[in-house]
């Protein structure tokens, strides 16, 4: 019997071991799905930080901006007036202050309006006088062929036939005139 309880205490240590493994299995399965988990929050959080730092620093950057739009005006005037009333030399250490608030896009931008406006304006003109030179041409080649119709199509000489075979008279006035378009306009004869 002493072999028989041996043998009871083995199996009861083999069982015990195995629960003991399959606990450790799972600890472990449970260790890497929460490292997983606290790996996957603290990237949310890492981004949501970094999200938040930018807004900030944006936010930030604008305000700053806006006072120094603010400011580079005031100190001009400022320089104006002290520069009516006071000391020039506090005048004119006003005046360097405001140059150096202000923000390089508005010491700049009076240079490059005026250019464009300028630009634009140089455009508007030539376009003008590209389509006025158009027109020109255009009436001129219609006057043109208008006359080169009326050359062409002049009227047959006094007491020769007609085309339809009767004779002209002499003294009748001709029915058109050299100067007489088809359409019933009238072109001086030196063009």
């Amino acid at each position: 019997m002493f072999y028989g309880r041996v043998n009871d205490k083995a199996n009861g240590t083999d069982s015990l071991a195995a629960r003991a493994r399959d606990a450790g299995t799972a600890a472990a399965a449970a260790a890497q799905t929460a490292a997983a988990a606290a790996q996957t929050a603290a990237q949310q959080v890492s981004s949501a930080a970094q999200t938040v730092a930018q807004g900030a620093n944006k936010g930030a950057r604008e305000r700053v901006y806006r006072a120094r739009v603010w400011t580079a005006p005031r100190l001009e005037s400022a320089a104006d007036y002290t520069t009516a009333t006071m000391a020039p030399k506090v005048s004119s250490a006003l005046r360097v202050t405001a140059r150096q608030v202000s923000p390089q896009d508005i010491r700049q931008k009076s240079g490059h309006t005026a250019l464009a406006w300028s630009i634009l304006g140089a455009a508007v003109l030539a376009a003008a006088g590209a389509v006025a030179a158009m027109v020109r041409h255009r009436y001129r080649s219609a006057m043109a062929a208008d006359t080169e119709e009326d050359a062409g199509a002049g009227t047959a000489p006094a007491g020769m036939a007609t085309s339809d075979g009767s004779a002209d008279s002499a003294g009748a006035p001709a029915a058109t005139s050299t100067d007489s378009g088809v359409n019933g306009r009238v072109s001086a004869s030196d063009r």
